[in-house]
């Protein structure tokens, strides 16, 4: 019998091919396991495609060249579980896994226009990037990635991929440099993964659609054979596998501009790069994207003010998304070695900064929060000037007076920061922001972020019945001394956090803290000590003398704090940030100044549309019962724990406040008027 080739292009032919495998998957999907496997190659739903007329970038002190370095700097990550050249072959997944049953071809996955479904921001093509990937993507060249026998240039995030942000009105796009991000960073990875995993089945079965062999023309180029294909093919698996390994146990999702960004650091440091799986702790904890304009001069950073030192702050978020760690080296040959660039980190953080001191020169440098831009609706400024005097007496006692007023320079609220290490005491050079940081039970706003630092623990400890090491944590950091008020206080742990103005209460004593391993270490502690070790490990490295460290570690100490409450900013710029309070639960300044009762349970994120009458974002109404994603956006549900929207609310009479009131009730003039004034800053 003669065969015949033409077979292979007959409309018979394939119309029998799909229903064989239509009839195979009808099956399948029968088991548990088919059901997840359909799941998992299906991407998500994503809002429609709604291209800006026209963008803006907002002026905020940085020039072009500033912005484009910051967009796209490597901080030495991996975040991506896939090598450079394979995201940039890669093609958008099927709405359906069911569509590799027709001979189709996708656009590809880092097409632009598919990209900012997910909310990140598209960028042209530059010598800072090369191949016009969104804001926030780097290469790291060299790496070690899951899966892969050899190293590949890794794919990464950077600062600006969480701190860029964007908002639209009337078909313009403003970009706002140091804002919260507006992606879906869980979204993302679903659809990346459903783009690899329809890849990779269409590898493995007689399909019509020829996805992969696409995939690996374009990668293999003149090296495209039988033999090439099926090798790739085999790490494609052993990648998937990989990634099917690190997946995240999601207890509250984050959705568009959120981000459990503390207990992923803790996973990834402590149990995916360990392998100590008793470390690991669900996602339940996400909080909006911070603005960091004006942050390199705070005392203490982070929401729950934890942090203070720059560089422990930007080198733990590398470590964050994925930078590479040795934690398995002996001790005194290489352990901790890493790929974080710590003189890339320096250059942010320098440019965050500024040039100069601003106490010095009283004002800011660096980057600037946006000014509200003369294209929105104009302010009025007969009800500013109004909002000016509510702002001084109801706002300022915490967020502090304006950062462009005369008020701010005084000693009250620029100070030096004391602390001891090595036996003897010391002080910084310069003076730094004292910023008040509000109990959380004062405070009122859902407790879920800062009981992470307060309540967590990890084991970095060995273990004699299975041989394994310690992690071999060694390292002083520094910490607030307790103030405990008395026998009873000490048997129960409790200490005197009464929160007043910093001026008043003076600043709690900084003291050394020898921190190693141990089964029950305090994740606070543990996390300035590792991310003090692998800052050192670079020092050495890169044989930086010991007097030019602590020009890399911004002229601060490594001090931790846990339980401290919530850290109440300043103001400036805050028009520019919305959603409001830590978990993003608050659509906008109007739904902040009112009773928490009058907030609105359901919040949707993900659509950058700015209401610049309420002042955050343009919301639907969304009445009764909501899923989770509407229209490919995020909608939050304010009911469940992570997501509560209480606290900071303005309700009742003029008086002592705390339990989660900030301040009075306010009238619809006066609320308007502060809404006005806020603008201004």
């Amino acid at each position: 019998m003669t065969f015949s080739f033409s077979l292979f292009f007959s409309k018979r032919f394939w119309i029998t091919l799909v229903i064989l495998l239509a009839a195979t998957l009808f099956f399948a999907l029968r088991s548990t396991t088919a059901r997840v496997l359909i799941e998992n190659l299906t991407p998500p739903a994503l809002p429609a495609a709604n291209p800006a007329q026209k963008r803006v970038a907002l002026a905020q002190n940085w020039d072009a060249a500033t912005s484009e370095k910051f967009h796209f700097i490597s901080q030495g990550t991996g975040t991506l579980p896939v090598p450079y050249d394979w995201l940039l072959a890669l093609e958008q997944p099927e709405a359906s896994p069911f569509g590799l049953l027709w001979p189709s071809r996708e656009p590809g996955f880092t097409d632009p226009g598919h990209l900012e479904r997910y909310g990140f921001i598209s960028s042209p093509a530059s010598p800072e990037n090369p191949d016009g990937l969104p804001v926030g993507f780097a290469v790291t060249p060299f790496q070690n990635l899951a899966g892969l026998p050899e190293t590949g240039t890794a794919v990464g995030f950077t600062c600006a991929a969480c701190h860029t942000g964007r908002f639209s009105y009337e078909g313009t796009e403003y970009i706002v440099e140091g804002g919260p991000a507006v992606t879906d960073l869980q979204q993302f990875s679903k659809g990346l993964g459903a783009a690899l995993g329809q890849t990779l089945l269409s590898s493995k079965l007689p399909l019509p659609n020829r996805r992969f062999d696409r995939f690996a023309r374009k990668l293999l180029g003149g090296t495209y054979s039988q033999t090439a294909k099926a090798q790739l093919a085999e790490d494609l698996a052993t990648v998937l596998a990989a990634g099917a390994d690190a997946a995240d146990v999601i207890e509250v999702t984050e959705g568009f501009g959120r981000l459990d960004a503390l207990n992923r650091i803790g996973n990834q440091v402590f149990s995916k790069n360990t392998g100590r799986r008793e470390n690991y702790t669900p996602i339940n904890a996400p909080v909006n994207y911070p603005q960091i304009w004006t942050a390199s001069w705070f005392d203490w950073v982070q929401y729950d003010g934890s942090i203070m030192q720059p560089l422990v702050r930007n080198a733990g978020e590398a470590m964050g998304v994925h930078a590479a760690v040795n934690t398995t080296a002996p001790l005194d040959q290489g352990r901790f070695s890493s790929s974080v660039p710590v003189a890339n980190l320096k250059w942010i953080e320098d440019s965050l900064a500024g040039k100069e001191p601003p106490l010095a020169q009283r004002k800011f440098g660096g980057l600037l929060a946006p000014k509200w831009p003369d294209s929105l609706p104009a302010i009025d400024r007969g009800l500013a000037d109004e909002g000016a005097a509510l702002y001084a007496r109801l706002c300022a006692g915490c967020h502090l007076p304006p950062l462009s007023s005369d008020a701010i320079w005084s000693d009250s609220y620029f100070r030096k920061i004391s602390y001891s290490a090595g036996g003897a005491e010391h002080q910084t050079r310069e003076a730094f922001l004292a910023l008040n940081i509000l109990p959380q039970a004062d405070i009122g706003t859902d407790p879920a972020q800062g009981a992470i630092l307060a309540e967590r623990t990890v084991n970095t400890a060995g273990d004699v019945e299975t041989g394994a090491k310690g992690m071999g944590i060694d390292a002083n950091v520094c910490a607030p001394k307790p103030r405990f008020t008395g026998r009873a206080d000490y048997a129960s742990s409790a200490l005197d956090t009464k929160v007043q103005h910093r001026a008043e209460r003076g600043e709690n004593q900084l003291v050394e803290v020898h921190v190693q391993d141990g089964p029950m270490v305090s994740f606070a502690l543990a996390l300035g000590a590792i991310v003090q070790q692998v800052n050192d490990a670079w020092f050495e490295e890169n044989f930086i003398p010991q007097d030019l460290r602590t020009y890399f570690e911004g002229e601060r100490p490594n001090c931790l704090q846990a339980d401290a409450g919530y850290k109440a900013r300043p103001l400036n710029g805050v028009w520019a940030t919305a959603p409001f309070l830590h978990n993003g639960s608050v659509p906008t300044l109007d739904a902040l100044l009112r009773p928490a009762a009058e907030r609105p349970r359901y919040v949707q994120l993900g659509d950058p549309a700015f209401d610049p009458v309420k002042v955050g974002l343009a919301q639907p109404v969304l009445e009764g019962p909501q899923p989770l994603y509407k229209d490919g956006y995020f909608i939050l549900d304010t009911a469940l724990d992570g997501n509560r929207n209480t606290g900071h609310s303005f309700e009742g009479r003029a008086g002592n406040y705390g339990n989660g009131v900030a301040g009075r009730a306010l009238s619809d003039q006066e609320r308007a008027a502060l809404i006005e004034y806020l603008k201004t800053l």
